[in-house]
């Protein structure tokens, strides 16, 4: 990656791609199902929309909401930058009252989104720009958009994107990262990862930063971004090129284990790169018995380091030991400093919490001075004026430069690669009338599996419907922060210190639902059987959810593999949407009479 013209500073994306435009004009730059976008098509769209956005307003330092669920978001995505805009992901997934928060915090200027996608943003009153309308853009000029036509010129020091990730206070953050920020961080993935030039799957949601690797390296390298779900790869729904195998994936460690059961194209040829969560040297071997073929990366890094600051790479024939992997070594233009509690640094061997410095810093939290002053520190090991990020991550360094992860130093977790924070599950349950004590843990009573468990304590006389409380959380929390389980106890235990006991805290109950209804047919009778199966509960309700009964990704590849065997038409996209056996019958049904 080319340095850019002020004194060392990475080149703006949107120059290295309108550079890769006039180098591979006519190569597929982005792919979906059926459909294809060279990389003039690619450019030329994105130009028109940028043109439109100027027009409307958008350049740097203004914020453009994007909530798209289909294959038009690269466009947006990419139109806003050219426009000079900072864009805004969200992901349609998540509860109403969880975006209508992140667009008051955030105050986007207008929304990018479609017919269809529109109704699942509370904004009534955000401008907004439908890219499946044919007058969206038309008229508006193909050519880039420069400085000459930006409101103001834009600069590295301006913001590309905001992402929001779980906050301790009960309501999620904003991390501001800036263009100069991105630009290192692609800098390195491009010179180390050849995988990223060839096809890189791009199937998680926009709005969590693990797919800027996969979603910007490619279109600055001649590559393409293969826009698919990675369930589905190796069957029909994925269209031709999910019968090919990308060169490029990324995902969380918990996807591995999924990626040893699905079809062998959805796993790379080139890269493997993991991050978000401690990686095992088992689920490592597992895979690569599979795919002896391509390395792996072991990728680290917070949100606020912009996406990944340190990895590990393993090699084809490298053996690697069991357990938990090394987080590695910082990337060129990172450092770490591991400090105690005095901020003084910890000898090889010794335990300290990581603080990052360097290049790769965001700008902060947005419209959060005071927290953005409490978690982004002056470096005193620095030059005058630089920052040091304190991660909250307790690391050891070994002596021969690697560093260990050794856990948290606050009541942070991570569940299928996302950042929690335990506490802002906690006051969602405080909010709750009926609840006095609450408490949000991540338990690991099966080995490799963990569980996301609510503790409460009800207020006096008061009564506590766990089925309903759920519900509840469902209504303001994204799924992966709603706990699968809830129990209630007349009063949580706490240690001499009065301190949360977490030791005497009890597995939850793994059985059927109270009064659940039992099949009415073999169909159903077969899925409960399945559903037991992989779930180790004994007895399953049709209304029992998958994954509330203790299911995982894996377990649901395994069911979808056994469902086929014995003669029913399921995806895993099948189980990941519908997670009970009404409605996975259903949709057998539906699948039954289509082939009639």
């Amino acid at each position: 990656m080319a340095p850019g013209p002020a004194g060392g500073e990475p080149a703006l994306f949107t120059d290295l791609f309108a550079e890769q435009v006039r180098r591979t004009p006519d190569a597929i730059a982005v792919m979906w199902g059926e459909h294809r976008r060279t990389y003039a098509e690619l450019n030329a769209e994105a130009n028109r929309l940028a043109h439109r956005l100027v027009s409307l307003g958008a350049g740097p330092e203004r914020l453009v909401a994007i909530g798209i669920r289909s294959a038009h978001l690269v466009v947006a995505a990419l139109a806003t930058l050219k426009a000079g805009a900072a864009y805004l992901p969200l992901d349609l997934s998540h509860p109403p009252q969880r975006l209508e928060h992140m667009l008051t915090d955030a105050r986007p200027m207008l929304l990018l989104t479609t017919g269809d996608d529109q109704h699942a943003v509370p904004a009534a009153d955000l401008p907004r720009v439908l890219l499946d309308d044919p007058d969206a853009y038309a008229g508006q000029p193909d050519t880039d958009v420069t400085d000459a036509d930006r409101l103001a010129p834009l600069r590295p020091t301006n913001v590309a994107y905001v992402i929001y990730t779980s906050g301790s206070t009960g309501s999620p953050k904003g991390v501001v990262i800036e263009h100069r920020q991105l630009g290192t961080y692609l800098r390195h993935v491009v010179r180390s990862y050849p995988g990223v030039r060839g096809r890189a799957l791009l199937h998680s949601s926009f709005a969590f930063d693990l797919t800027v690797t996969a979603f910007y390296a490619p279109l600055m390298t001649g590559g393409c971004v293969h826009i698919g779900a990675l369930e589905e790869m190796g069957t029909p729904a994925a269209g031709p090129a999910g019968q090919q195998r990308p060169t490029f994936v990324k995902v969380t460690p918990s996807h591995i284990p999924l990626l040893t059961a699905l079809p062998a194209q959805a796993s790379p040829t080139g890269e493997l790169m993991a991050g978000g969560e401690l990686l095992l040297g088992e689920t490592v071997d597992a895979w690569r018995r599979r795919h002896p073929g391509a390395r792996v990366v072991n990728e680290y890094g917070p949100t606020e380091t912009t996406v990944g600051c340190s990895t590990v790479v393993i090699e084809p024939d490298q053996p690697v030991p069991p357990g938990p992997l090394p987080i590695g070594q910082p990337m060129p233009d990172v450092r770490y400093h591991v400090l105690d509690d005095e901020l003084r640094p910890v000898r090889p061997g010794e335990i300290g919490e990581l603080h990052i410095a360097g290049g790769q810093l965001a700008r902060g939290y947005l419209h959060r001075p005071g927290l953005t002053a409490e978690r982004f520190l002056p470096d005193p090991f620095g030059p005058p004026g630089s920052r040091m990020y304190r991660s909250g991550d307790r690391v050891r360094p070994t002596e021969d430069g690697e560093y260990e992860f050794c856990g948290r130093v606050d009541n942070q977790a991570k569940i299928r690669g996302y950042r929690i924070e335990l506490g802002e599950i906690e006051a969602a349950l405080l909010r709750r009338p009926e609840v006095r004590h609450a408490a949000a843990v991540i338990r690991t009573d099966t080995p490799e599996v963990k569980q996301l468990v609510a503790y409460v304590a009800p207020g006096e006389g008061a009564r506590i419907d766990a089925q309903q409380l759920r519900k509840d959380l469902a209504e303001t929390l994204p799924d992966y922060m709603v706990p699968s389980a809830v129990v209630s106890l007349p009063a949580l235990p706490l240690t001499v210190n009065r301190k949360l006991d977490t030791a005497a805290l009890p597995a939850p109950e793994v059985a059927a639902t109270p009064g659940g209804r039992a099949p009415a047919d073999e169909l159903q009778a077969l899925l409960c059987e399945l559903f037991a199966t992989y779930t180790a509960v004994s007895s399953i309700g049709v209304d029992d959810d998958f994954f509330v009964r203790g299911g995982t990704s894996l377990g649901a590849a395994q069911l979808v593999n056994e469902a086929r065997r014995r003669g029913l038409t399921l995806s895993l996209r099948d189980v990941l949407e519908n997670r009970t056996v009404a409605r996975l019958a259903e949709v057998c049904a539906d699948t039954d009479r289509g082939d009639e």
